[in-house]
């Protein structure tokens, strides 16, 4: 296992007790969303986004999931738009930060839109995983994405 399978791995336990509460249609909807972008089926994604959105409104999840979807569907809406830099994402507060797989100085961020999306994706990967066990399997066939993502903050992570 690489540094980078460890510090997702470890990620994903600090956070697992933040979803706790999130019921198992939830983690599809959210696990759906994840692989719908993933694989550039960016309607979909949106549609899925807000299926989670509206479901989350509900369940007094973090609001950093919310947010982190709201950033994926922002994402997603442009991409299908052909909106190559996206402008007015929605950004995690303090408050989300603990949740964040990613805390960097941000002498150290070097385009923040995608560091913004990139700690979304993670955040999105280990709600999924943790909420939805029929998604369980499909993700970790998938988890050469989040740890692409965080490959790119080899340097900065230590990794």
């Amino acid at each position: 296992m690489g540094r980078a399978e460890r510090y997702l791995e470890a990620y994903i336990e600090r956070v697992r007790p933040q979803f706790a509460n999130l019921d198992e249609t939830t983690g599809h909807a959210i696990a759906s969303a994840l692989l719908s972008f993933k694989f550039g089926l960016y309607g979909n994604a949106v549609t899925r986004a807000d299926a989670a959105l509206q479901r989350l409104a509900k369940r007094g999840a973090p609001a950093a999931v919310a947010t982190a979807l709201g950033i994926l569907r922002k994402r997603a809406a442009d991409l299908q738009a052909k909106v190559v830099v996206s402008e007015g994402m929605p950004a995690f507060s303090a408050e989300d930060r603990p949740l964040l797989a990613m805390d960097l100085p941000a002498d150290q961020v070097e385009d923040e839109v995608s560091y913004t999306l990139d700690n979304a994706l993670l955040l999105i990967y280990a709600a999924g995983f943790v909420s939805s066990p029929d998604d369980e399997q499909a993700l970790d066939e998938h988890r050469g994405f989040p740890l692409q993502v965080l490959a790119s903050y080899a340097k900065q992570l230590n990794l």
